[in-house]
């Protein structure tokens, strides 16, 4: 798994690396700058001019020693300061003084003349380096800094980023104010939060993780988040032996679906069946019994009473978990009297793994504190929306900080809680975040979510721990509409989705 680390967590590993291993902090920024040396060097050849923007921290310190290697082996660069050399940090004034005994050409930006200036140079160059600001910027630019990021997202040239675009926090995902838009970013030891989450993302175009001589132990100990590798996850998929037979791989209750909603628990369990479960049943109102059976033969469908709505009344659904290994609650099961009776009626008489999704998770809204009691393998898979109200905030207040979120609400319910979106968030009460880096704009389509309830449901079932399921449902379920994208270059449409999980877990096994 890649660490993602936030600017405390930088910080400290730095300091560790530097005090305590004793690397000096010059040969980092000299391993630094050799790194955005790699990435440059792939975009752009050595008479090509490289304008290099340099901040007054160690950001800068590094575009310095760019700058200089770059000159030293022949190829074409300026350096255009932001400030006097007088107010540059320690180690960045010794990289200044380098560049300026080899020989590279410094101009300095103090003022509007600066300003015109280089909106010249920036129409001679063939590509920027950005080394304005590092990831530990707190505040928005304003006066020259604006202006000059203004100007290099103007000027249409290829941006490199070290370490971070400029304007960006490495602890957060959102926008400060204004910020660089780079074409590669070229970061140093670990992913940063700015990296990975939205729409700060958006603004790092590829981003490269380069070594610079961190321990990945030190990298461990601080990091608040790990993006998902193939291999990881391979870990968690369920064996299947030779000589195994249905009962091996669990049983699966999917209680979804009303009248006009069938979809929903069709393609959550159509989704269920592909992911491995040995036996998928449905239970849900008898208006949606039909429907269900003629879109997923391979599952079994045990009818509920249904109320005047076509839901579920909230009565007869005991004998069904007598025979569940896990249970997935919500998509299509509606938000009435009898679906929420339905709903408490599973919590109060299922101890075994759960799974709360869509319609459920509103229905729990202001009431997560409930999850607490139980003992068992709990997972919430909500949207922004859907996790705004169970903890009682809205959507935007999710969006602002979604780890913080995805935190809170896994440590106020006991749950594991997989917050959809770009880079899917896996959040447990304990321990670090997962990042799941798989899926498309594909998935931004009716009945998504569903198919990942069966996915992450099926492997609870065969019983995968609750992140490990989560985990993986959530790298599968992306992966398959990636697979899928090929022949769907827009929206994948969720039984496709469903269709290409075989494929996707084919891959991870030989993969694994």
């Amino acid at each position: 798994m890649v660490p993602v680390v936030d600017n405390q967590g930088i910080r400290a590993a730095d300091a560790h690396t530097i005090q305590d291993l004793g690397l000096p902090s010059l040969v980092l920024m000299e391993r630094a700058a050799s790194a955005v040396r790699d990435v440059v060097e792939e975009l752009f050849n050595p008479d090509e001019l490289v304008l290099v923007l340099c901040g007054r921290g160690n950001n800068g310190g590094d575009g310095l020693a760019f700058a200089r290697q770059r000159h030293a082996a022949g190829g074409r660069v300026e350096v255009v300061l932001l400030g006097s050399p007088e107010s540059l940090s320690p180690d960045s004034a010794v990289q200044w003084e380098l560049a300026l005994k080899f020989g590279v050409k410094t101009r300095q930006v103090q003022d509007q003349e600066g300003i015109k200036a280089l909106e010249v140079l920036l129409g001679q160059a063939d590509g920027v380096v950005d080394a304005l600001f590092g990831t530990g910027l707190t505040r928005p630019l304003g006066g020259l800094e604006a202006a000059t990021v203004e100007l290099v997202n103007a000027s249409g040239a290829p941006v490199v980023a070290v370490d971070i675009p400029s304007g960006l926090s490495g602890s957060s995902g959102q926008l400060l104010g204004p910020a660089v838009k780079a074409d590669v970013t070229a970061t140093f030891a670990a992913l940063k939060w700015a990296h990975v989450l939205p729409p700060a993302a958006l603004a790092c175009g590829e981003v490269v993780v380069a070594d610079i001589g961190i321990p990945r132990t030190a990298l461990e100990r601080v990091a608040s988040g790990f993006v998902l590798e193939g291999e990881d996850v391979a870990r968690w998929l369920p064996a299947r032996p030779a000589d195994a037979h249905k009962g091996h791989f669990g049983h699966l209750l999917l209680v979804a679906g009303r009248l006009g909603r069938a979809g929903a628990a069709a393609l959550g369990a159509m989704a269920a069946v592909r992911a491995g479960a040995g036996l998928v049943t449905v239970a849900t109102p008898v208006p949606a019994v039909g429907p269900i059976q003629s879109r997923v033969p391979e599952a079994m469908v045990d009818p509920l009473p249904a109320g005047e709505d076509g839901a579920a009344s909230g009565e007869g659904i005991e004998a069904s978990l007598g025979k569940a290994t896990a249970v997935a609650v919500g998509p299509g099961l509606g938000l009435g009297e009898g679906p929420k009776r339905l709903l408490f009626r599973i919590l109060e008489r299922w101890d075994g793994p759960l799974l709360l999704d869509a319609d459920a998770l509103t229905l729990l809204a202001g009431q997560a504190h409930l999850l607490r009691q139980r003992k068992a393998l709990t997972v919430l898979t909500p949207h922004p929306g859907e996790l705004g109200r169970l903890l009682g905030v809205t959507s935007a207040q999710v969006q602002q900080d979604r780890p913080q979120a995805a935190r809170s609400a896994a440590q106020s319910t006991g749950a594991v809680v997989l917050l959809k979106g770009y880079n899917t968030l896996i959040a447990g009460p304990e321990g670090p975040i997962l990042v799941n880096p798989t899926g498309t704009t594909g998935l931004a389509s009716g009945g998504a979510g569903d198919v990942l309830t069966g996915v992450v449901g099926a492997y609870l079932a065969q019983g995968v721990e609750a992140k490990g399921a989560a985990a993986l449902g959530a790298f599968l379920h992306g992966r398959a509409a990636q697979l899928a994208s090929r022949r769907f270059p827009g929206a994948v449409p969720a039984s496709v989705v469903a269709r290409w999980l075989p494929r996707a877990e084919a891959a991870l096994r030989e993969a694994g």
